[in-house]
Protein backbone atom coordinates (compact mmCIF):
# COMPACT_ATOMS: atom_id res chain seq x y z
CA UNK A 1 0.00 0.00 0.00
CA UNK A 2 2.46 2.93 1.12
CA UNK A 3 6.14 2.20 1.36
CA UNK A 4 9.26 4.40 1.65
CA UNK A 5 13.11 3.73 0.56
CA UNK A 6 15.51 3.36 3.17
CA UNK A 7 17.53 7.00 1.98
CA UNK A 8 13.94 8.69 1.09
CA UNK A 9 13.06 7.20 5.60
CA UNK A 10 16.08 8.94 6.67
CA UNK A 11 16.27 12.04 5.05
CA UNK A 12 12.52 12.52 5.00
CA UNK A 13 12.85 11.79 9.15
CA UNK A 14 16.55 14.19 9.35
CA UNK A 15 14.42 17.28 7.67
CA UNK A 16 11.11 16.86 9.69
CA UNK A 17 13.30 16.45 13.21
CA UNK A 18 15.37 19.75 11.98
CA UNK A 19 12.38 21.90 11.43
CA UNK A 20 10.84 20.47 14.88
CA UNK A 21 7.64 19.04 13.23
CA UNK A 22 6.07 15.74 14.41
CA UNK A 23 7.16 12.64 12.59
CA UNK A 24 3.97 12.47 10.13
CA UNK A 25 3.69 12.79 6.79
CA UNK A 26 0.08 13.06 4.53
CA UNK A 27 0.89 11.69 0.65
CA UNK A 28 -1.91 14.39 -1.37
CA UNK A 29 -2.76 15.09 -4.64
CA UNK A 30 -1.13 18.72 -5.52
CA UNK A 31 -2.86 20.91 -8.19
CA UNK A 32 0.91 23.16 -8.58
CA UNK A 33 2.71 25.44 -6.47
CA UNK A 34 6.70 24.84 -5.61
CA UNK A 35 6.85 21.77 -8.05
CA UNK A 36 6.35 21.24 -11.78
CA UNK A 37 2.89 20.45 -11.92
CA UNK A 38 0.21 18.20 -10.63
CA UNK A 39 0.96 15.13 -8.86
CA UNK A 40 1.60 13.19 -5.25
CA UNK A 41 3.24 15.52 -2.89
CA UNK A 42 4.14 15.23 0.61
CA UNK A 43 2.82 17.53 3.68
CA UNK A 44 3.22 17.52 7.45
CA UNK A 45 -0.10 15.97 8.94
CA UNK A 46 -1.29 13.99 11.41
CA UNK A 47 -3.66 10.84 10.17
CA UNK A 48 -6.87 11.03 10.68
CA UNK A 49 -9.26 7.97 12.07
CA UNK A 50 -10.09 7.06 8.60
CA UNK A 51 -6.70 7.16 6.73
CA UNK A 52 -4.57 4.61 5.49
CA UNK A 53 -1.29 5.40 7.64
CA UNK A 54 2.15 3.03 8.13
CA UNK A 55 4.30 4.04 10.33
CA UNK A 56 8.56 3.00 9.39
CA UNK A 57 10.48 3.36 12.46
CA UNK A 58 9.06 6.84 13.69
CA UNK A 59 7.94 8.22 10.74
CA UNK A 60 4.06 7.47 9.86
CA UNK A 61 3.20 8.25 6.22
CA UNK A 62 -0.71 8.23 5.81
CA UNK A 63 -3.02 9.30 2.69
CA UNK A 64 -6.96 9.26 2.75
CA UNK A 65 -8.58 5.79 1.65
CA UNK A 66 -10.25 8.35 -1.17
CA UNK A 67 -6.92 8.71 -2.57
CA UNK A 68 -5.43 5.55 -2.28
CA UNK A 69 -8.20 3.96 -4.56
CA UNK A 70 -7.46 6.86 -7.31
CA UNK A 71 -3.96 6.12 -6.98
CA UNK A 72 -2.79 2.16 -5.60
CA UNK A 73 0.05 1.56 -4.04
CA UNK A 74 2.93 4.67 -3.23
CA UNK A 75 6.32 4.72 -2.94
CA UNK A 76 7.78 7.88 -1.63
CA UNK A 77 12.13 7.76 -2.91
CA UNK A 78 14.85 10.25 -2.70
CA UNK A 79 15.94 11.38 -6.14
CA UNK A 80 19.83 12.78 -5.42
CA UNK A 81 20.94 13.38 -8.70
CA UNK A 82 23.91 16.51 -9.71
CA UNK A 83 21.45 19.34 -9.75
CA UNK A 84 18.06 17.27 -9.43
CA UNK A 85 17.43 16.17 -5.54
CA UNK A 86 14.36 15.82 -3.81
CA UNK A 87 12.01 13.93 -2.36
CA UNK A 88 9.70 11.66 -5.67
CA UNK A 89 6.31 9.79 -4.23
CA UNK A 90 5.40 7.80 -7.45
CA UNK A 91 1.92 5.58 -7.46
CA UNK A 92 0.67 2.68 -9.23
CA UNK A 93 -1.95 4.71 -11.49
CA UNK A 94 -0.28 7.96 -11.01
CA UNK A 95 -2.40 10.81 -11.45
CA UNK A 96 -1.71 13.91 -14.22
CA UNK A 97 1.97 15.70 -13.78
CA UNK A 98 5.10 14.22 -12.38
CA UNK A 99 4.35 14.51 -8.75
CA UNK A 100 8.54 15.06 -7.98
CA UNK A 101 8.21 17.65 -5.37
CA UNK A 102 7.94 17.12 -1.43
CA UNK A 103 5.28 20.01 -1.24
CA UNK A 104 6.39 23.70 -0.27
CA UNK A 105 4.96 22.96 3.64
CA UNK A 106 8.52 20.90 3.37
CA UNK A 107 10.61 21.83 1.35
CA UNK A 108 10.62 25.84 2.72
Amino acid sequence: MLGITPLAQEKLTSLLAEKKLALKVRIVYSSGGCGDGEGLTLVPDHPAPDDISVDFGPLTLCLSRDLHALVGRVLVDYRDEDHDNGFVVESEYPPDGDGDCAGCTVCD
